[in-house]
């Protein structure tokens, strides 16, 4: 069976499944709603692709590409950026729709999109490497050039979430390493707040980081009829960066779990989006 067969079953598999929990969703607590799949960017374990730096992409070799790992460098030139033959899409068929959904205890979620920025190469170059009819985004963000925009709307029944637990935005990422960066966050009622972004130090060409924020419950839901709509849009807004890739991004009553060390995002001085290290 060839990548792109396994993953339009496995996106036909997510769409039953997902079709099933939104008839059953009073049976279920609400735990996650993500866009995109943990899949390390289509590349899964990555054997034998190598990062800018001649070394394995998956560094320690265990999992999917993730936080720590590195973009693979797929002409092995010395380089992970536009221009430089690293252009990919390793997107399955559902996920180039921007349905690709999954999670549980949530229903009505017609409206969530953006699975159509994961897996592949957000990159100046992607049209010269792969001229249409792929399916290059389009537009390349839902406000913003070249960058990708998540739209959570959705359900949850009043027994299916506790209205005094936080909730965090999750994401992963990979070649974030031109200033500005931010990470544009806004709610149902139009109102938004932003968080800056901290770069690839030098030296990590294409590293993949993993982060989350700490929201509030009223940040993302609001009362409607018999429980909750659950709503935020997210932009990353970085209109200087020529190449990068999201894996997926979640919202969840958890963060990307095993932290790690160092504080990656803040949201002014109200919450952290934290760095995290993790191994799926």
């Amino acid at each position: 069976m060839t990548r792109h067969d396994s993953t339009v079953r496995a996106g036909m598999v997510i769409a039953l499944v997902v079709s099933a929990m939104a008839a059953t969703a009073n049976a279920q607590i609400f735990d996650y709603i993500r866009l995109g799949d943990v899949d390390g960017f289509g590349y899964g374990a990555a054997p034998g692709l190598v990062g800018a730096n001649g070394q394995p992409a998956n560094r320690d070799g265990v999992g999917v590409l993730n936080d720590g790992d590195l973009l693979p460098d797929l002409n092995m030139n010395g380089f992970t950026q536009t221009g430089q033959g690293d252009d990919f899409d390793n997107r399955s068929m559902i996920e180039k729709t921007g349905l690709y959904v999954e999670g549980n205890g949530f229903s009505d979620f017609a409206n969530t999109t953006g699975s159509q920025f994961t897996d592949i190469s957000l990159s100046t170059s992607f049209d010269t490497t792969f001229p249409p009819p792929n399916d290059f985004p389009s537009p390349p963000s839902f406000t913003l050039p070249n960058q990708p925009g998540f739209i959570f709307d959705f359900f949850v029944l009043a027994n299916a979430v506790d209205p005094m637990t936080p909730v965090f935005i999750n994401v992963v990422f990979g070649d974030y390493d031109v200033q500005p960066a931010m990470l544009v966050l806004r709610r149902a009622d139009l109102t938004e707040f932003s968080v800056a972004l901290i770069v690839q130090p030098p030296g990590e060409d294409g590293l993949v980081q993993a982060a989350f924020a700490q929201l509030t419950f009223a940040d993302v839901f609001a009362p409607k009829g018999l429980g909750y709509r659950g709503y935020l849009e997210v932009d990353f807004d970085a209109p200087g960066e020529p190449y990068t890739a999201f894996d997926f991004a979640e919202l969840s009553v958890r963060p990307i779990p095993e932290p790690a060390t160092l504080a990656l995002l803040a949201i002014g001085g109200l919450t952290t989006l934290r760095r995290r290290r993790i191994r799926y």
